[in-house]
């Protein structure tokens, strides 16, 4: 399976049937290039086709959020530990669904006085681990249980009333023409958040940059800090130079699993 190939199935994992259009657009190949991908992907067992589009089997579609978890997760540990240190005492702020926030959680958690809206019961659970004074906030809405997260009209417009100090958050792919994500939804959310916030924090590490996405969230312009565990290259480095502040965590890679953070 080639690097194409993979990122075919990270996709996937995001938003779990597409059409070949879609998968195209995303990746910026011919529609035929992506034919032939997701025949050795289905001929492998991960995927299933269907006219025009494909999905993931039922195999490879479970839990794919505990994967993520899994993934580069001496870089997430590191990021949150250096965003970490952005949050002030007795602040407010917006954390997001992705894995990295569940990392950042497990940092906050030991902090006292802070006020946390997120829409993931992961990502509370893990705040609520510490059993300090942190109050936090779960927007009601529909559950989806692939990640835990509350999602809908209803939760997007109840965390639109506060107004926070930082708006933490991840993305899919980070380029020089701003964010991106692959789910709609995800998107919506985030996009409508942002001009709530003081200030937006994006927590991204090395592989986002220049990756793909299919809708996009955000600009470079709406990204006051980026915390990273590696130094932009330098086209994405000077897009960003104009406004957003860069911050390269170290990364320990003997300290990584969640259960370690």
């Amino acid at each position: 399976m080639n690097i194409r190939q993979e990122k075919i199935v990270e996709i996937l994992h995001a938003t779990p049937t597409l059409s070949i259009l879609e998968l195209a657009r995303s990746l910026n190949v011919s529609d035929e290039t992506i034919r032939r991908d997701l025949k050795r992907l289905a001929d492998e067992g991960l995927i299933e086709r269907f006219h025009g589009g494909a999905r993931l089997s039922a195999e490879h579609s479970e839990a794919p959020f505990k994967q993520r978890l899994r993934t580069r997760a001496s870089s997430k540990h590191a990021i949150a530990c250096a965003s970490a240190e952005l949050v002030a005492e007795d602040s407010t702020l917006f954390l997001d669904n992705s894995s990295t926030a569940c990392f950042l959680a497990r940092r906050l958690a030991r902090r006292k006085g802070l006020t946390i809206i997120t829409p993931s019961i992961q990502v509370a659970r893990l705040l609520a681990e510490g059993g300090n004074s942190n109050r936090i906030i779960v927007p009601g809405g529909e559950l989806r249980t692939s990640d835990m997260t509350m999602v809908g009209a209803s939760a997007i417009s109840f965390a639109a009333q506060f107004s926070p100090a930082l708006f933490m958050l991840s993305v899919a792919a980070l380029t020089t023409g701003g964010c991106l994500d692959f789910d709609l939804y995800e998107a919506e959310y985030k996009r409508t958040l942002i001009p709530h916030a003081a200030q937006v924090v994006l927590l991204a590490d090395a592989s986002k940059f220049g990756s793909a996405g299919l809708v996009r969230t955000c600009s470079l312009d709406d990204i006051d800090v980026l915390v990273t565990d590696s130094q932009p290259p330098v086209e994405l480095a000077q897009a960003l130079a104009p406004r957003t502040r860069v911050i390269v965590a170290n990364v320990n890679h003997e300290q990584g699993e969640l259960e370690r953070a």
